[in-house]
């Protein structure tokens, strides 16, 4: 066991495949990559959900999605809602590189109106950090 900032991070990820995403469960983080050249629509969402429900279902968790440069976002995906897993979210970073990216994820962030702060980030290790601040907000709470 290793620490990190103010978050624990054990030796043993849990890890995911499913055919859109390969998911890393870190404690408390749920690490979305999204894969290149695939579609994420709300099949897609429900597969990569399902695939780890049993696995986070009964934890409270920060999720990082990383989608490839080529990774296709349809709509329907941004109006996409799991009211089984944005019930356990704490927070959600989005990391994005592309225009088209930052574009409907500036509306996604605009029009969710969820109970846990959702922001974008240009890189990993700040969204992480980001975690690391809203634990150290929940602990003095």
């Amino acid at each position: 066991m290793f620490t990190t900032g103010t978050h624990a991070y054990s030796d043993v990820l849990e890890k995911v495949i499913t055919p859109t995403a390969l998911v890393l469960i870190d404690g408390d983080v749920v690490k979305t990559y999204l894969n290149p050249d695939v579609e994420i629509n709300d099949q897609s969402a429900d597969e990569n959900i399902e695939a780890i429900w049993d696995l986070i279902k009964n934890r409270k968790v920060y999720h990082l999605i990383v989608p490839d440069a080529t990774t296709h976002i349809t709509v329907e995906a941004h109006n996409y809602r799991n009211l089984s897993f944005e019930s356990i979210k704490k927070g959600e970073a989005l990391i994005i590189k592309t225009l088209g990216h930052r574009i409907l994820a500036k509306i996604y962030v605009t029009a969710r109106k969820q109970g846990y702060p959702v922001h974008i980030f240009e890189n990993e290790q700040d969204a992480m950090a980001w975690f690391d601040s809203l634990r150290m907000q929940e602990d003095k709470a």
